[in-house]
């Protein structure tokens, strides 16, 4: 998987100018329209609300660029299917490891943000136990949809769509008291609001969410990975055919 990223990492940067700076050049660029817009024109009212923005927005990208790629893996890579010894699941796991640099690589922003607005909290170190719990989320979602869309190639476009409500129901650039009590309900029961939340809890000192949702995400996470992968490991023998 490891040699299968570094390949794709390396094919993606290696006619541009920028190099490895555009994933950060692009999440900033992000950050710098949504900062104005939710700070100058719609105020949100949210302290230090750069950092707050920037942690929801690498965890989403991370997500919706691993889930995407890795909903398409096997219809963009089907040469690798064909081969009889190699291990196809990994194939929907190395978009998420290649969107999984981009975050690496955005996180000394997210410290310099943090540290120049003395809103890192002593907690932050913590903040892998989240991340692990959301590539369990991505790796069962991309398992299960990347074998769904070789039987049915309409999965990639409804998952783009989905994506695209999904950014505006998480808490991204909101927060979850800024939502009316009677839609807030809706908004805990996606799991990406509560890993966010933990995030930011760990790395601005905000409030952590209520216990029993935290558990519950985190063994609905554990869950998608296994489902997603058996989902995957049984639909595989058919995969050749239908490619």
């Amino acid at each position: 998987m490891l040699l299968l990223a570094r390949r794709e990492i390396d094919s993606r940067q290696r006619t541009t100018l920028l190099g490895w700076a555009w994933p950060v050049t692009r999440q900033l660029a992000q950050l710098a329209v949504l900062v104005f817009v939710f700070s100058e024109i719609l105020p949100v009212g949210i302290d230090n609300f750069a950092a707050f923005l920037f942690t929801g927005l690498i965890a989403w990208n991370w997500f919706s660029g691993g889930v995407s790629g890795g909903t398409s893996s096997l219809l963009s890579a089907r040469h690798f299917v064909f081969q009889p010894r190699f291990p196809t699941a990994v194939l929907p796991v190395v978009p998420i490891a290649v969107q999984f640099v981009d975050l690496l690589f955005a996180a000394p922003v997210l410290l310099l943000l943090l540290i120049s607005t003395g809103a890192l909290h002593a907690t932050a170190p913590l903040v892998v136990i989240p991340l692990v719990a959301q590539f369990l989320l991505m790796a069962g979602l991309a398992w299960g949809l990347s074998a769904g869309a070789v039987f049915l190639r309409d999965i990639p476009a409804l998952v783009g769509v989905v994506m695209t409500l999904l950014f505006y129901m998480t808490p991204i650039f909101y927060g979850l008291r800024n939502v009316p009590d009677q839609y807030r309900t809706i908004l805990e029961l996606n799991p990406l609001t509560t890993l966010l939340e933990v995030d930011r809890a760990l790395l601005l000192g905000s409030a952590m969410p209520p216990t029993t949702r935290v558990v519950a995400v985190g063994v609905f996470c554990v869950l998608c990975a296994v489902i997603g992968y058996h989902v995957f490991r049984r639909l595989q023998p058919r995969l050749v055919d239908y490619l």
